[in-house]
């Protein structure tokens, strides 16, 4: 370590962006932390979005697979008459083809505006509970998504799980915040990068699992094609859950998360005092 690193105006430069007051150590030896913080970052992140990825090849064939029971299902039936509705209006044919791109396209984009809504509600759970205690309840919602898949014979099933897993996806931001929380501004670049590469791998070699799946399933005639997938994600989440509990340490130091009741508080107060 350099004389500057080790100087008065260094430890004060870290004090102002809040490293010396995490909970992790302030010692010579918080670079090495912030590495092992950031790796598991990394790992936790990657192994999420291999989860989350695999799905994407199998729609086409999921929805075939559904559409084949979809006398059978209300929800199937609704969305196909909602599906119907568009694709006349916008004087298109119905075919296969075309029903399941719009049937990809409403559930993405339902999981997406889920995701919306609840992203900022997560991060303001963690400024005030801490990260790692909403890393796991949001790891064990998406694991339960998951869990649901595997059993989702019918599209009502699925959608549900679809809708868990659009509510529990907070990872990613928590992932980010956390990052956030251990870096200094030298040095959160690299953090960010460790963040990008995870979603570019996960976004890359996911699909290859998901599209191994399919493959597997038309060679060998197997009936639920949704069934090994979903094994497979809901394994990688509890190995994801393990992870967080086992290695990831707490970065929100108790000093710096928001307090509801002293917010209430200070609220309660200042009426007090303008009346």
């Amino acid at each position: 370590m350099t004389v500057e690193e080790d100087s008065p105006k260094a430890a004060n430069r870290r004090k102002k962006v809040g490293f010396t007051e995490s909970p992790l150590s302030p010692t010579p030896s918080a670079d090495s932390e912030t590495k092992r913080v950031y790796g598991i970052v990394f790992v936790i992140l990657l192994v999420d979005l291999l989860a989350f990825t695999c799905i994407l090849p199998l729609f086409p064939a999921l929805f075939d697979y559904y559409g084949s029971h979809g006398e059978k299902d209300s929800t199937y039936s609704a969305l196909q008459n909602f599906v119907t509705r568009i694709q006349l209006s916008l004087g298109i044919a119905p075919s296969p083809k075309s029903n399941s791109v719009l049937f990809g396209g409403i559930l993405g984009s339902l999981f997406s505006f889920l995701q919306f809504v609840a992203s900022p509600i997560v991060g303001a759970l963690s400024d005030v509970y801490g990260r790692k205690p909403i890393l796991v309840i949001t790891t064990i919602g998406i694991a339960i998504s998951y869990l649901v898949w595997s059993f989702s014979t019918t599209f009502t099933l699925f959608v549900i799980a679809r809708i868990i897993g659009g509510i529990s996806k907070g990872n990613i931001s928590l992932g980010t915040a956390i990052v956030t929380d251990v870096s200094t501004p030298g040095t959160r670049g690299k953090g960010m990068a460790m963040v990008g590469i995870a979603f570019s791998l996960g976004f890359i070699i996911g699909p290859m699992i998901g599209a191994g799946f399919a493959a597997y399933s038309r060679r060998n005639g197997v009936v639920d094609i949704f069934l090994y997938p979903a094994l497979f994600s809901l394994l990688l989440q509890i190995l994801d859950l393990l992870l967080v509990v086992k290695f990831l340490p707490e970065t929100l130091a108790t000093t710096k998360r928001v307090s509801l009741l002293r917010d209430r508080h200070d609220r309660s107060q200042s009426v007090v005092y303008r009346s």
